[in-house]
């Protein structure tokens, strides 16, 4: 069994966090895994430290080391608010899921769904009734995660992320859970 334990994230763990998303990106690259981020870009050290200031960012340790990490704030892209949801949540009362990783050399050892349980039991606590996330339609492995963890798959949806505007065959599978 892999001692473990989560916490909230600091602004002493966006370094190590930064060389974490950087891990996984080129663990990924070119997979049914992959998320495509430019770590710098999506990741970044304001995102991060954003997160850390809203008590949003929450970190695994496994063996004493950063092992992984997701944000779980209020941030939806343009285009959540037109999907059929299951649970009836309004502005504050759902957390999105954002830059969910494990470390490469982490994965593989049942982490994801403890890890991600205790972000739920956290969010519960904080008075949120769903948990919501999207991926690329490309992204097939994480797909399967999030299933494998009990989200509902909410199908193929258009979003919008800056300057990124989904304008043909919608490109996002979005997900959820709810809290309830």
């Amino acid at each position: 069994m892999i001692d473990m334990r989560i916490d909230q994230g600091t602004t002493g763990d966006i370094d190590a966090l930064l060389a974490l998303y950087a891990a996984v990106q080129e663990s990924v690259a070119g997979t049914d895994n992959d998320p495509l981020w430019k770590v710098g870009v999506h990741p970044c050290r304001e995102q991060l430290e954003a997160a850390v200031a809203a008590a949003a960012l929450f970190v695994l340790r496994a063996e004493g080391q950063l092992a992984g990490a997701l944000i779980a704030d209020e941030t939806a892209a343009p285009g959540y608010e037109a999907v059929p949801w299951r649970v009836d949540a309004g502005p504050g009362e759902f957390a999105v899921v954002h830059l969910f990783a494990i470390r490469p050399d982490f994965r593989g050892q049942g982490l994801a769904r403890p890890f991600l349980t205790a972000v739920e039991d956290e969010l519960r606590r904080r008075g949120r009734k769903a948990v919501r996330l999207d991926t690329l339609v490309t992204n097939v492995g994480a797909q399967r995660t999030y299933e494998r963890l009990g989200y509902a798959n909410m199908g193929r949806h258009h979003l919008t992320y800056g300057t990124y505007i989904d304008t043909e065959d919608p490109r996002f599978v979005l997900f959820e859970k709810s809290l309830l």
